[in-house]
């Protein structure tokens, strides 16, 4: 058989390849769907509506600061709350283990909040390694988990670890907390924060941390907020542009399983008031909008992942957005030149 008439065949066979290197290339992870991940941070109790939130079923959880009982949240929502507290409702609620602070709240109410809140995860300290937040010695941090998060496992729950902020020690108090657990501290998701301005880094982050622990991600805070200069913070344009690039993200990366946006909530205390999901009389605004996929995002037409106005964490290469597209380009690239030839 000539050559020209073997091509549609040859052609056929490359592009059979590239599919299974696609396959390949694709983590061996379970796949969570786009709409199974975006939660909300919730310190609003009943005192805001947060149905508002649900209307795209987009939103399936929920974090709240407040430690009390409303009938308020609609079936389409998973939801946790800094603590082991939640909503009565017919619906997952995810309770937290914030720091020893909570150690009599936990110890009173945590078996009962399993028994009638359909539990079936459960979160760990709230940035261990910050002094103004749980504040607890990795090892401090392995005792207390064994004696009041790691029983949990024996009903059941998946345990996610304690929760870093973003500063350089999150990561290293992270790993010497395991450390000191010795095989002790049950781990089935790695909770974080991160709070910058840059989405590059931020999808760098997530891919060194999932590498580092090799575990399914849930990011339960973050935000477009820079601690390095109050004074250059990102405008409402760049928290569009940058909610966009890291939300998309998520959606479409496996090992992503939850995030919760910082925050549904009309005080955002301390963090950048434009990163904020209502307005003042706490309705949904129109960021609240584009975080549940009900509108389409204004993103500037030049935009590209990346730092928006200074801040830490530059990144000149974008090598964090490694879509199966890119990856299998250059074996399209080829069949298509070798078809070419054919």
């Amino acid at each position: 058989m000539a050559i020209s008439a073997r091509a549609p065949f040859l052609c056929a066979f490359a592009l059979q390849l590239i599919l299974l290197c696609r396959a390949d290339l694709t983590p061996d992870v379970e796949a969570v769907s786009s709409t199974a991940k975006a939660g909300l941070a919730w310190p609003n109790g009943p005192n805001d509506d947060i149905e508002q939130y649900t209307t795209t079923g987009k939103v399936q959880w929920c974090v709240t600061r407040l430690l009390e009982v409303a009938k308020r949240l609609s079936q389409s929502v998973r939801y946790y709350t800094w603590s082991p507290d939640g909503f009565q409702s017919n619906l997952e609620f995810v309770p937290m283990f914030w720091g020893t602070n909570q150690i009599g709240d936990w110890n009173s109410n945590i078996n009962n909040t399993i028994q009638t809140l359909n539990v079936t995860h459960a979160l760990g300290f709230n940035e261990p390694q910050e002094v103004s937040q749980s504040n607890i010695s990795p090892s401090d941090g392995a005792s207390a988990w064994k004696q009041y998060i790691e029983p949990l496992k024996q009903q059941g729950i998946m345990l996610g670890s304690p929760a870093p902020s973003s500063a350089p020690s999150g990561k290293t108090w992270l790993l010497q907390w395991l450390d000191a657990c010795a095989g002790g501290c049950t781990v089935d998701f790695i909770a974080l924060h991160w709070y910058d301005i840059n989405s590059t880094a931020f999808m760098e982050y997530l891919e060194d941390f999932y590498s580092t622990f090799q575990r399914p991600i849930w990011v339960t805070e973050w935000a477009c907020q820079n601690f390095n200069d109050a004074n250059e913070q990102c405008s409402l344009q760049d928290i569009v542009n940058f909610m966009n690039a890291t939300q998309q993200f998520m959606d479409t990366t496996d090992w992503v399983q939850r995030y919760a946006w910082f925050g549904a909530f009309t005080n955002l205390q301390g963090v950048n008031q434009d990163d904020a999901l209502m307005n003042s009389g706490g309705q949904i605004n129109t960021l609240g909008e584009q975080y549940i996929g009900a509108v389409t995002p204004n993103v500037s037409s030049n935009y590209q992942p990346g730092v928006v106005h200074g801040g830490k964490g530059s990144s000149s290469t974008g090598s964090a957005v490694r879509t199966t597209l890119s990856r299998t380009m250059p074996l399209l690239t080829l069949v298509a030149f070798t078809c070419a030839l054919l």
